[in-house]
């Protein structure tokens, strides 16, 4: 029992290297694949379909919260940041491999397309870089930041009040 005592330390140290190592030779991190991305996408385009109208609506009446400088000022246009499950803006890596007209591709923009234009209307998809905070401080630049994230909008636009 003594022996035990005295080796303790020794013994939980060896189980918690096991462990490190047991984690970093068989863990897998859940990377998500582009048509994945692209199913997501086109699922938020598609919402984005359905309701169109009666966001419309709702900016020609002036209850329409637009993004950005927040107002219920009727601008004629929207504009629709693709946002995540936890409400923020979706970003994708600089390194992911899906494009603009991969998005485009997807059945959701095309029914987003098909309604805009069935409505006499403009549609227009950006890809926005995200470049850093601007703040640059005495032990970070914003320059050297390894991987610039991009986000998707989509505007539409063409009626008035």
């Amino acid at each position: 029992m003594e022996i035990l005592k005295d080796n303790m330390n020794t013994l939980l140290v060896v189980a918690l290297l096991f462990g490190i190592a047991y984690l970093a030779f068989f863990y897998k991190s859940k990377d998500v694949t582009a048509p994945e991305i692209m199913q997501w996408f086109s699922s938020q385009l598609a919402k984005i379909s359905e309701n169109l109208a009666d966001d419309i609506e709702l900016d020609r009446k002036g209850h329409y919260l637009h993004e950005g400088k927040q107002s219920f000022e009727p601008r004629g246009r929207i504009t629709y940041t693709l946002l995540d499950k936890n409400l923020s803006r979706y970003e994708l890596s600089q390194f992911t491999q899906l494009t603009m007209r991969d998005i485009e591709s997807t059945p959701g923009y095309q029914k987003l397309k098909a309604t805009v234009a069935g409505m006499g209307l403009n549609l227009e998809l950006e890809e926005v870089e995200v470049t850093g905070d601007g703040v640059e401080t005495w032990h970070e630049l914003d320059e050297y930041v390894y991987d610039f994230p991009r986000y998707y909008t989509v505007t539409v636009s063409g009626w008035s009040d």
